[in-house]
């Protein structure tokens, strides 16, 4: 064998003995990485409302009610087509998180939770105005596209509503930061960004029975 051979392969093992120590530094320096703040995690829809509970508080309990409507119960009229209005119910909130500048509210349906939909996402809201009233867009607050592309509330007389009964949900979301989302925006990321910049959030459910027309 040639010298120079030979000071190549002793080249080569210094240099994986060389990574062996200093893949053992990084695995015995005794620091452990931080949790991830929970804007900072991949974002993904919440669970379907079929396997979560009427209603949810938030970790300190941060509550959303509904003065239209009971929890787990069918939808006001004035939700649907039914009456004509359409209209998006009126929410209530408590108990937030003393940091919130910001909340948004999204309606999903998520009966297969393979193909989540978003109905609707309203944010920009005042967290001190504790109250949403019924079919209000209060000043500062904003409507994206939701999953059909339609702007603003996408009541249950979609077409997709014509199989029976749904299960939808309500999300309230509390942020510490502005949620950087443009009114209009695509609801396949709106939702996506909302949730992925929120530290709370409040559920509850509302139930209805779509037939064709």
């Amino acid at each position: 064998m040639s010298a120079g051979r030979g000071r190549k392969k002793r080249a080569i093992r210094v240099g994986l003995f060389a990574l062996v120590l200093a893949a053992s530094s990084c695995a015995s320096d005794g620091k452990e990485l931080a949790d991830p703040l929970p804007w900072q995690t991949t974002t993904t829809r919440p669970l379907p409302p079929t396997s979560a509970p009427d209603q949810s508080l938030g970790i300190d309990g941060m509550e959303l009610t509904s003065p239209d409507f009971v929890a787990g119960a069918d939808a006001p009229a004035s939700a649907t087509c039914i009456s004509g209005t359409n209209l998006h119910p009126g929410f209530e909130w408590n108990n937030l998180p003393e940091d919130t500048i910001e909340l948004g509210i999204t309606l999903s349906d998520q009966t297969d939770p393979e193909n989540p939909l978003l109905l609707w996402l309203m944010a920009g809201l005042n967290p001190a105005s504790g109250s949403l009233a019924q079919g209000d867009l209060p000043p500062g607050a904003f409507e994206t596209l939701n999953d059909y592309g339609q702007p603003g509330w996408g009541n249950p007389c979609l077409e997709s509503f014509n199989t029976g009964r749904r299960d939808l949900q309500f999300r309230l979301y509390a942020l510490d930061r502005s949620s950087d989302i443009l009114p209009g925006a695509p609801g396949n990321t709106a939702w996506d960004e909302l949730a992925a910049r929120s530290i709370d959030s409040a559920t509850m459910l509302m139930r209805i029975n779509a037939t064709a027309p």
